[in-house]
């Protein structure tokens, strides 16, 4: 990913990435950028284009990434469409945006009693946090859940269940998705187009044309493992005037 680079205006920038952090959730910044943390809502994203005369950006966003990823490894079948919509249900149907909000609350933050006694998915996160937690205290030690990688007490200061469990949900998304790039890396091996940045939740693309819209339709499969993780796509010519095109694919 460093190597392909991004056009920024007429001149290519590359990305660094550090695996070295205490979760081993990547930081990616370079030259003063910071390209995880690109904002969407001013203009810095707008001199990000493709570098081909055909080309556009397209990325790849996987929808509810953190709640899907905790549900699958403590066996949540989650209904088919919208987790948010889903969720809904336990909060008093309340819109997507509330729902959503609600949600990332109790995930990132303390669950209620109340909240555990009825919806189902929190019983288990919450059961899910006292056993990492009891594991965490008596043995010093966690593994993680997909490569088993050691997060030792003695390297972790001011721990509590809360952040512990926010570490391990950022560790499991960044194994995750290193499980995809080993089978998405080589099928991009013999393609123009470029994996040019991965960003948490989102793969983006610079995309030539000539691949044709069944590179498109490849990597989406590739991304959601069998239509474990939904993604929402979006393609623009700028990585900030991007347009929904996830119906279409």
């Amino acid at each position: 990913i460093e190597s392909s680079g991004l056009k920024k205006d007429d001149e290519m920038v590359y990305s660094e990435y550090n695996l070295y952090t205490s979760t081993g959730r990547p930081s990616n910044r370079f030259g003063g950028i910071n390209f995880a943390a690109l904002n969407k809502k001013d203009e810095s994203r707008k001199p990000y284009v493709s570098r081909f005369g055909d080309g556009m950006l397209v990325e790849f966003d996987y929808d509810a990434y953190h709640l899907r990823l905790i549900g699958h490894i403590l066996d949540y079948d989650f209904p088919k469409g919208s987790v948010h919509k889903h969720m809904s249900e336990f909060y008093g149907d309340v819109d997507y945006e509330t729902s959503k909000n609600t949600s990332f609350k109790y995930l990132y933050g303390r669950i209620p009693q109340e909240v555990i006694d009825t919806n189902p998915f929190f019983s288990r996160v919450n059961d899910y946090i006292g056993k990492i937690w009891g594991e965490f205290k008596t043995q010093q030690i966690i593994e993680s859940d997909i490569y088993n990688k050691r997060l030792y007490k003695k390297n972790l200061s001011a721990m509590n269940r809360n952040k512990l469990f926010n570490y391990m949900i950022q560790l499991l998304e960044t194994e995750n998705n290193m499980k995809v790039l080993n089978d998405l890396v080589p099928y991009l091996k013999d393609k123009k187009s470029k994996l040019i940045l991965y960003s948490y939740d989102s793969f983006l693309f610079d995309f030539k044309i000539q691949d044709g819209l069944g590179f498109l339709k490849e990597v989406k499969d590739i991304l959601e493992q069998g239509g474990l993780f939904p993604t929402k796509t979006s393609k623009g010519l700028n990585y900030h005037e991007m347009e929904d095109i996830t119906e279409k694919l």
